[in-house]
């Protein structure tokens, strides 16, 4: 079973956060979709401060096996270090990788109070 927002829901409840609270799945945009919804839940009133962010980990035998047979990896094996090269004429394929990240974003009026948050 799959629950995308079980992060933002135990993160809210632990930290008493309240506000908009929900995960934003559209592939790997995802991540800049949750911040362009939290800037916009401030601009609109929602809240006057969110926390945006996301992650990707799916190195999994089943997605290398998929890009791999699109031919869409690099093939550079003896290089990792330079492989991944994204505006190079050369370039071969892309290289897998795995992050997280997250933002505290604050409406300028709560933030030229000076209030401590965290």
């Amino acid at each position: 079973m799959f629950i995308p927002d079980i992060s933002a829901g135990y993160i809210s409840m632990r930290w008493n956060l309240q506000g908009p609270n929900y995960a934003t799945v559209s592939a790997c945009a995802s991540s800049a979709h949750a911040i362009g919804d939290a800037m916009r839940h401030i601009q609109h009133g929602d809240a006057d401060m969110m926390i945006a962010g996301g992650g990707e980990a799916t190195i999994t035998p089943m997605t290398y096996a998929g890009f791999s047979s699109m031919k869409a990896l690099s093939t550079r094996n003896e290089d990792p270090a330079g492989a991944s090269r994204p505006f190079s004429a050369d370039r071969d394929g892309f290289v897998m990788g795995e992050g997280a990240g997250a933002l505290v974003l604050e409406a300028l009026s709560v933030q030229r109070l000076g209030v401590q948050r965290f």
